[in-house]
């Protein structure tokens, strides 16, 4: 359910070139290891939102789509 929440995501464009779309994998990469690691509590979440930030994610659109998340959990439950 965290996972569903903290979800990740990336954003393509056509006619991307090959070293973009690697740096975007990159990105990704870096971005679901820190999740992992904040799922498992060997992180705090201010570490993770600092390490997606590094991973150059947008932390307030970033942020605005875990609380959509939250609140479509709510519902859910």
């Amino acid at each position: 359910m965290l996972e569903d929440i903290l979800q990740l995501r990336i954003v393509t464009t056509e006619g991307m070139s090959e070293s973009e779309s690697l740096k975007l994998i990159e990105q990704l990469e870096c971005a679901e290891l820190a999740q992992k690691r904040f799922i498992e509590g060997s992180i705090s979440f201010e570490d993770y939102l600092d390490i997606l930030e590094l991973c150059e994610v947008d932390i307030d659109d970033y942020l605005e789509i875990v609380e959509e998340n939250l609140e479509g959990e709510k519902i859910l439950l």
